[in-house]
């Protein structure tokens, strides 16, 4: 008796103990489930969504750094250089939205001081300077684009001593892509500060095919009042030979004349030419390494008269992925030049 009621005692006490733990007891909510960052694999490699959105985002750019030499030098000019791109895209029924920044940092050797008769040579080194920017900013829908960039008529053959002629404008641009690797841009560029309401017009048609491409470019300048042409053939010869060509006409000194880097003129510019042609040959000795030579003929130059050329030879290799090396020699002559000029340099580009 005295046993049955010791257990029907202790059940009470544990029950009375059980019921305050469960009064007392602290009850924590599940964790919402995590959104990890998924690939976005619809404009290639790199990009991934933006968690919570149909966005894909791709960051990327690459670091520079290059030693610059010329016969008309009296040491080295170096180069660092970064950029940082961002890459923004997502369908909408109108085509593909996107934003494309790229910031760019550059920082070059400078030239040294002189401080008189404080030290035995009368300079003191300057150190580097620097500048950073925007380089591009491009906002696009469909086959329509606007923002800052390079202008459609920049364009040139693959070598280091080449021109194409143009440079970075603000502009409205749309490009219609017609199928079988054929499509045409027309664009309305604005390289002037104030001056007019009127811009710039260049167009661009080009077809690429498994033998290479064709591009023909025309524009005019406004401000200039003058017209240029240029059309580049890219000839795939065999798997690791490529054949570059190019040719280019201008009505007269414009925004898009080409510069084949002469020496300040008495204008205190480059008077561009009237006409100029160009080849490039480039073969890829293994998936590494390239090398490539080429030259251009730059003749009548405006308002000087006179005609110039350009030849240069480029060796890249790859030293592993995305770690890539460059050496180019170039050398410049002509009516234009007092003594042909030697110039060249070496570079390293790590991408990502």
């Amino acid at each position: 008796m005295k046993i049955k009621s010791l257990l029907i005692g202790s059940a009470a006490i544990m029950g009375g103990v059980s019921a305050a733990q469960a009064a007392d007891m602290v009850v924590v909510p599940e964790p919402e489930p995590m959104e990890y960052v998924r690939v976005c694999d619809v404009y290639g490699a790199g990009f991934f969504y933006i968690p919570g959105t149909e966005t894909c985002l791709k960051i990327g750019g690459y670091v520079r750094y290059q030693i610059d030499w010329s016969e008309d030098d009296d040491g080295w000019r170096k180069l660092a250089r970064g950029t940082l791109t961002i890459d923004a895209r997502s369908e909408t029924e109108y085509g593909t939205l996107g934003g494309f920044i790229e910031f760019r940092a550059n920082s070059s050797s400078s030239a040294p001081t002189a401080v008189g008769a404080i030290n035995e040579g009368g300079f003191l080194s300057h150190g580097a300077g620097g500048s950073v920017g925007l380089q591009q900013a491009i906002l696009s829908l469909g086959g329509l684009s606007m923002g800052l960039s390079d202008t459609l008529y920049d364009a040139g053959l693959s070598g280091e001593f080449d021109s194409g002629g143009g440079a970075r404008v603000h502009f409205i641009r749309y490009t219609f892509d017609a199928a079988n690797g054929v499509f045409v841009s027309v664009a309305l560029e604005e390289a002037d500060t104030n001056y007019d309401y009127t811009p710039n017009v260049v167009g661009n048609v080009g077809v690429a095919q498994a033998w290479g491409s064709l591009n023909v470019w025309g524009a005019y300048d406004a401000t200039a009042e003058e017209w240029a042409a240029k059309a580049i053939a890219k000839i795939k010869a065999t798997q690791a030979l490529t054949l570059e060509l190019l040719a280019t006409y201008e009505s007269d000194q414009s925004f898009y004349s080409v510069n084949n880097n002469v020496p300040l003129l008495a204008t205190g510019f480059n008077a561009g030419y009237e006409w100029s042609a160009g080849g490039y040959l480039k073969f890829a000795a293994t998936p590494k390494l390239s090398v490539g030579v080429g030259g251009q003929y730059f003749s009548e130059a405006h308002d000087i008269g006179g005609d110039d050329y350009a030849i240069g030879g480029v060796v890249d290799y790859a030293l592993v992925e995305n770690f890539n090396t460059k050496l180019a020699v170039n050398y410049r002559d002509g009516d234009n030049y007092a003594d042909g000029v030697f110039s060249g340099f070496v570079r390293f580009d790590r991408n990502f």
